[in-house]
């Protein structure tokens, strides 16, 4: 043993970790068992990465949704209507750092009346002179022209729920009426457009006026209902509306999108966490397998431990070998689990096979997220707790009687 270099010598007993993983003539069930621990480390990989694809997805998508077509910071004031034409402070909004635009818009609720149908609809009348804001929806048009709102007819865009409720397509009419006030006001509006945000709840319930119509179906004539200010980057918006709010004043409340969603976002954040937890106990499972397997490979294998021993081997090296066999199971089961975790990742993106109801999940396809650094730290806690579960086979053996375990048959 003392002529083999510390490179052949891990080499050997790496070699031996596998055949030891072998059953010998006769009893296959060692080879069974072994073949199941693999698999089921493969099993739990895969679905750690598939849980955490789709988790990762479906927040992600959900936040870039939101941060779409929704105001990045809302400001409205506690005193009712602003002035359409702007305070001082209004117009100094648009030098704090990170704010990119800053317009006007109109709210309200009504009734859309269609020939075959009616449904209630929020009301969004937007500044059609800001080219930022044109663009943005003009991303999520199907049908029509975004540049309808600008013309001289009173038109109107749906989203594609709401469209398909009322059983409108482009160039047909509707009548919205509000109810509120001593006469309720009406107005015929041509379909200009239909729009796709990708959420089912904007897109069943919100319909774009230009804010000069709406203002005028509302009452709110010289007048608005917020501000919409948009920043350069999201995640900033929650300091930005801090500063925002500092430089107005308690007469304004002042608001981003974290904190109006923020309910939502740490409900899935939650989810996450707790699906991964959940998921993770199959791994665990699957390392009390490799335990298992560990141990009937000391029971199978204790003759051949015995003459290990008496012809020198430590029991450091013995402790080794059962150690190997462990990371091997785990590192198999790993690289099986990574690669049926991203194929059916990749199949689920790329064909769409699962689709969801966009009136309960929000979205109707299913969302999936996957990376490199995802699948490298699943396989790695697999392999870990493989090499965990090996502690105490390993030194089950090391401690074996090489005289008793010779004799045994």
């Amino acid at each position: 043993m003392k002529d083999y270099t510390p490179h052949m010598k891990n080499n050997l007993e790496f070699w031996m970790a596998l055949r030891h993983l072998r059953a010998r003539k006769g009893a296959k069930f060692i080879s069974l068992i072994t073949y199941l621990s693999t698999g089921g480390v493969a099993v739990g990989v895969a679905a750690l990465i598939i849980v955490y694809a789709v988790m990762s997805g479906y927040i992600s998508t959900f936040r870039d949704k939101l941060v779409g077509m929704n105001s990045h910071i809302s400001i409205y004031s506690l005193r009712g209507p602003i002035a359409e034409n702007g305070a001082k402070e209004f117009r100094a909004l648009k030098d704090v750092a990170g704010v990119v635009r800053v317009n006007p818009v109109v709210l309200g609720q009504g009734m859309i009346e269609s020939k075959r149908s009616n449904t209630g609809g929020a009301l969004r009348g937007v500044d059609t002179n800001d080219p930022g804001w044109l663009a943005l929806v003009g991303e999520g048009m199907i049908e029509g022209e975004i540049s309808s709102l600008i013309s001289s007819t009173p038109s109107i865009l749906l989203g594609t729920e709401l469209a398909r409720e009322l059983g409108v397509n482009t160039g047909d009419q509707v009548r919205v009426t509000i109810p509120t006030g001593k006469l309720p006001r009406s107005r015929l509006f041509s379909v200009g457009g239909i729009f796709s945000s990708g959420m089912y709840d904007f897109d069943s319930t919100f319909a774009f006026l230009s804010i000069d119509n709406a203002a005028s179906l509302l009452g709110m004539e010289g007048k608005i209902s917020a501000l919409d200010v948009r920043v350069e980057n999201v995640e900033d918006a929650s300091s930005i509306a801090g500063e925002i709010s500092k430089l107005l004043g308690a007469d304004y409340w002042v608001s981003d999108w974290k904190r109006l969603n923020r309910n939502m976002l740490s409900a899935l954040g939650l989810q996450k966490v707790v699906l991964l937890i959940i998921l993770g106990l199959i791994v665990v499972v699957a390392a009390f397998n490799v335990a298992a397997t560990l141990i009937m490979v000391v029971l199978e294998k204790t003759r051949e431990i015995g003459i290990l021993k008496a012809m020198g081997a430590s029991s450091k090296t013995i402790r080794r070998l059962f150690a190997l066999q462990g990371i091997v199971i785990g590192a198999v089961g790993s690289i099986l689990g990574v690669t049926l975790g991203n194929s059916l990742c990749w199949v689920q993106n790329r064909w769409h096979i699962i689709r969801l109801p966009g009136d309960i999940y929000l979205f109707d396809e299913f969302p999936i997220h996957t990376s490199f650094a995802s699948s490298l730290i699943c396989a790695s806690v697999a392999i870990a707790l493989c090499y965990l579960a090996t502690i105490y086979p390993s030194w089950r053996a090391s401690r074996l009687d090489p005289i008793k375990a010779i004799r045994v048959d």
